[in-house]
C-alpha cells in the first residue's frame, strides 16, 4: 500500500474516538469493545487537601475528586521544553496533536490509539492543563501497547491546596 494512503488510514483510525458514559461499553472504530488505546476518567479537585480526621463518608468521596466533563487533548509524547507555560497552563505545544476526545458528564472517556507514547492535557479556560511528569521531563505520559488499553485517572487540581 502507498505510504500516503497508509498514513491517511492510520490518522482516520486515530481520529475515531468515542466517549463512554458510566456503565456502558463503547466501541472501537472496528465495532468491537475498545481493545487498544486509552480509557479513563477526569476528576476535579479543589480546596484544602491537607490530611485530617474525617467521619463524613461524603467528604471522603469528595476528597478523591468530582467527575467533570472536559475535552482531553492527546499529543505525541511532549517534553516540557516543547511547550510554553503561563501561570500553570500550557499555551503552545510544539508536538503533533494526535486527537482530542470529550468526556461524558461523569468524566469518562476512551479513545482508540495505535501503540506509542502520548502526552495528555485537558482544556481549561486559561489554557491546557497537565500536572504529571515522568523522570525525563515528559508531560503526563501514557504508553499504549499493542492490544492493550491504558487505564488512567486525570485529576485537575490547580485549585487544590496540599
Amino acid at each position: 500500500m502507498h505510504t500516503g494512503c497508509y498514513f491517511l488510514i492510520m490518522m482516520l483510525g486515530i481520529s475515531a474516538c468515542v466517549s463512554r458514559p458510566q456503565g456502558t461499553a463503547s466501541v472501537s472504530p472496528h465495532g468491537d469493545s475498545l481493545l487498544q488505546g486509552i480509557q479513563g476518567q477526569v476528576l476535579w479537585l479543589e480546596g484544602n487537601q491537607m490530611p485530617s480526621i474525617v467521619e463524613d463518608t461524603a467528604a471522603v468521596r469528595e476528597s478523591a475528586g468530582k467527575p467533570v466533563s472536559r475535552t482531553v487533548y492527546i499529543y505525541a509524547l511532549t517534553h516540557r521544553d516543547q511547550t510554553t507555560m503561563e501561570q500553570g497552563f500550557y499555551m503552545d505545544i510544539d508536538s503533533p496533536l494526535i486527537t482530542k476526545v470529550s468526556t461524558s458528564e461523569d468524566g469518562f472517556f476512551q479513545v482508540f490509539l495505535p501503540p506509542g507514547r502520548y502526552s495528555l492535557f485537558v482544556k481549561e479556560p486559561q489554557g491546557l492543563y497537565a500536572n504529571l511528569y515522568d523522570g525525563e521531563g515528559n508531560i503526563h505520559p501514557v504508553t499504549v501497547m499493542h492490544d492493550s488499553v491504558s487505564q488512567l485517572t486525570f485529576t485537575i487540581d490547580y485549585k487544590a491546596v496540599y
